[in-house]
């Protein structure tokens, strides 16, 4: 019986694993330049940690989490988001002692979502949160490091900040119970995946991809109108600062995310290049969040994005290394190729060979695999104590020994 993998999961290789190490490395990069500690987290955690901090009516906590009970009747969950196991984390180890405390992180998150493309039941997420600080100036900074790693894995790609503000959580429970009544009212026009959303989450019927919701949400009440002035005054300052730092904004008034924990702050950066699931990354201020976790009670901002998806945007990478192969032409002359494997290794160079002793096949997976450079071992090279090596660019070949190969293929 062949074995397929799970729906809504897959494998990474070749390009794919590719283009998934050049984000980690930049992610890992900028994250150093921004002041921000790696930390990893397990990828299960008790299911209490999710429940109440994501909302007892989310999608995610109603539908999508992968839950089960271990051996001791334990209640476990695999990690459906990054932001609530990095808080516990730092809670359970003592990280938030000397604030700001600023982390990172990569690792795999499942949601037993529809799939589709660019939405996987397991995926891949980076996760950057600020831990202690209410100064408007880490939401910038937050923003910032987002757009810095975007830019340097997708330059040239067309992608939009859309930024919001959600006001204070008593300005956002007030924003809710006037959103529930104006679609209680409307109802009738509208899906009946949103219905169901009214009074346990109304704030998602604004996020609706639905063509008959449409209509209503462009008629619903918005936020904006009752946020106090002191919150406007924020908000306004944190638009002049990114546009300072050169980063285009697109206010989006209907831009809420998903989670219960948002507050102030939120937004995403968007594209159109990849249908339906079109957020590549989205994040904002969550103040409160760590005091509900059982932490001291101090603000916080972050963001997630998922890896997949940026991947889509991505192009094949060429290999920056040489690649060099090995063609060795009779069994008897394993010992002489050892020689050249072995200071070639040492010196940091990519080497293969495909155990077979002909030379017309050597070349042929050489030019498959796109190597810089083929060496060959053969009777007359074994004899004379060099090699033969071919650039498989420019069909250039030279005979070299030990002493001065290394030298050549640099």
């Amino acid at each position: 019986m062949k074995i397929k993998p799970i729906r809504g999961t897959h494998d990474l290789f070749g390009d794919e694993i590719k283009k998934f190490n050049k984000v980690v490395f930049e992610v890992k990069a900028n994250a150093r330049k921004f002041g921000f500690n790696e930390l990893i987290t397990p990828i299960f955690e008790s299911s209490e940690l999710f429940k109440k901090p994501l909302g007892e009516h989310s999608d995610v906590v109603l539908k999508e989490m992968y839950t089960f009970r271990d051996r001791n009747e334990d209640e476990i969950t695999l990690r459906p988001e990054y932001t609530t196991p990095m808080i516990r984390a730092a809670i359970s180890n003592g990280l938030l002692n000397n604030l700001p405390a600023k982390f990172f992180g990569t690792g795999q998150m499942f949601r037993r979502e529809r799939p589709q493309k660019g939405r996987y039941r397991q995926f891949n997420q980076i996760n950057f949160e600020n831990f202690g600080s209410d100064d408007f100036f880490a939401d910038i900074e937050i923003i910032n490091v987002a757009n810095t790693i975007l830019n340097k894995i997708l330059p040239n790609k067309k992608i939009t900040l859309h930024l919001n503000t959600l006001g204070s959580r008593e300005n956002l429970k007030n924003y809710k119970n006037i959103l529930s009544k104006f679609f209680n009212d409307n109802k009738n026009f509208l899906s009946s995946e949103s219905i169901d959303k009214i009074n346990s989450n109304p704030l998602r019927i604004l996020d609706s991809k639905n063509i008959e919701d449409k209509n209503i949400i462009e008629k619903s009440p918005k936020l904006i109108e009752l946020i106090s002035k002191s919150d406007l005054k924020l908000y306004e300052e944190i638009k002049n600062s990114l546009i300072d730092l050169n980063i285009s904004i697109y206010e989006d008034l209907n831009l809420v995310r998903g989670l219960d924990y948002y507050c102030h702050t939120v937004f995403e950066f968007k594209t159109d290049e990849i249908g339906s699931q079109d957020t590549l990354i989205g994040g904002g201020r969550y103040n409160g969040l760590i005091k509900t976790i059982g932490g001291k009670d101090i603000p916080g901002v972050g963001w997630a994005g998922g890896i997949e998806r940026i991947m889509l945007l991505m192009k094949n990478i060429k290999p920056e290394e040489k690649d060099i192969h090995l063609a060795i032409q009779e069994p008897t002359l394993k010992k002489h190729a050892l020689k050249i494997y072995d200071i070639l290794i040492k010196n940091n160079f990519n080497v293969y060979w495909n155990y077979k002793y002909n030379l017309k096949k050597s070349l042929s997976i050489a030019s498959e695999k796109n190597a810089e450079y083929i060496v060959i071992i053969g009777e007359k090279e074994n004899m004379n104590n060099n090699f033969s090596v071919k650039n498989l660019s420019t069909g250039e070949q030279k005979i070299l020994d030990l002493n001065n190969i290394i030298d050549y293929l640099k």
